[in-house]
C-alpha cells in the first residue's frame, strides 16, 4: 500500500529553461552531502512507491531517462509528467505510480546525478595529493567531470535554482547544489591543506572557494557550446587558469623557480 502523502502538494516549480550555472564538478568531503538535509528524506519525498521488484526499477530508470532526455532537449519547463510519459513510451499514470508529480522525477534525477558524481570524485581525487604534479593533480579531476557534463547534458538544467518553498520537493535539486558547493569547497580545503600545510587557513580556504567557482563558471558555460573545438578550449582554458591560480598557493617553491 503506498504511502501515506501530506495533504496538500508540493507547488510545481516555474519554468527556468536555462540556468545561469551549475554545481561544481568535484568531489565532496568524504562523509557524503548531509549540510543539515538527510537524503534518505529527499529520497522519501521524491517517491510516493520506491520500487522494490526488479521490474519496477526498470520502470524507475526508463522514467528517469526520458525525463533526461526531455530536459536536455527542450528545457525544464517542457519536462511535464505528460511528456516524460509519452517520452518513456508510456502512460502517465504509470509514472504516477512512483513519484507524485514532476518535481518528484526532478529529485529523484537529482538525487540520482549527486550519486554518480561522488563516484566519480572519488575516483579523481587521489589520497596523496603530494604524489602527482600540480597540472596532472588538476586534469585528474577536471577531466572525469567534464566527461561526466557531456554525457549527461541534463545535470545542469536539473540542478539549476528553483523558486519553490524550503521544504517542497520542488526546492530538492537547489538544496542539493548548495549542499554538494559547500562539501567540494570542504573536501579542496582538506587537500589544500595536505599540499600545503605551511599555508594559512584563511588564505585556503579563501583558495578552495575560489577554486570552485572557477570550475563551476568556466564548466558551466562550456556547457552551453555545442561547438567540439571551443569545447575542447574552454577545458584547456579551466585547466590554465587553475594551474595558473594555485601553483604559487599549493606548489610556491616550483613557482619561484619558474620566475628565474
Amino acid at each position: 500500500m503506498p504511502a501515506k502523502r501530506r495533504s496538500s502538494p508540493a507547488p510545481a516549480a516555474p519554468p527556468n529553461p536555462e540556468p545561469a550555472d551549475d554545481l561544481p564538478d568535484a568531489a565532496e568531503s568524504p562523509d557524503a552531502v548531509d549540510r543539515g538535509t538527510d537524503l534518505s528524506t529527499l529520497a522519501d519525498d521524491a517517491y510516493r512507491r520506491r520500487p522494490r521488484q526488479s521490474r519496477g526499477q526498470r520502470r524507475v530508470e526508463l522514467l528517469l531517462e526520458a525525463a533526461a532526455t526531455v530536459i536536455a532537449r527542450d528545457g525544464i519547463e517542457a519536462a511535464t509528467a505528460e511528456a516524460i510519459a509519452a517520452e518513456a513510451k508510456t502512460a502517465k499514470g504509470s509514472l504516477y505510480q512512483f513519484f507524485p508529480n514532476r518535481d518528484a522525477v526532478l529529485a529523484a534525477l537529482a538525487l540520482r546525478y549527486a550519486d554518480e558524481m561522488r563516484a566519480i570524485h572519488e575516483r579523481a581525487l587521489p589520497l596523496d595529493p603530494l604524489e602527482l604534479p600540480l597540472d596532472r593533480l588538476i586534469d585528474r579531476v577536471v577531466r572525469p567531470l567534464a566527461d561526466f557534463h557531456d554525457r549527461t547534458p541534463a545535470f545542469r538544467r536539473v540542478f539549476a535554482s528553483h523558486d519553490a518553498p524550503p521544504g517542497a520537493t520542488g526546492a530538492a535539486p537547489a538544496r542539493l547544489r548548495a549542499q554538494l558547493f559547500e562539501s567540494f569547497v570542504d573536501r579542496l580545503d582538506v587537500l589544500f591543506a595536505t599540499r600545503n600545510p605551511r599555508l594559512p587557513a584563511r588564505d585556503r580556504r579563501r583558495a578552495a572557494l575560489m577554486t570552485a567557482t572557477i570550475g563551476q563558471a568556466i564548466l558551466a558555460q562550456r556547457g552551453r557550446t555545442s561547438v567540439a573545438a571551443d569545447r575542447k578550449a574552454m577545458l584547456d582554458d579551466l585547466r590554465r587558469a587553475l594551474l595558473g591560480y594555485l601553483q604559487p598557493l599549493l606548489d610556491p617553491e616550483p613557482a619561484k623557480k619558474s620566475r628565474k
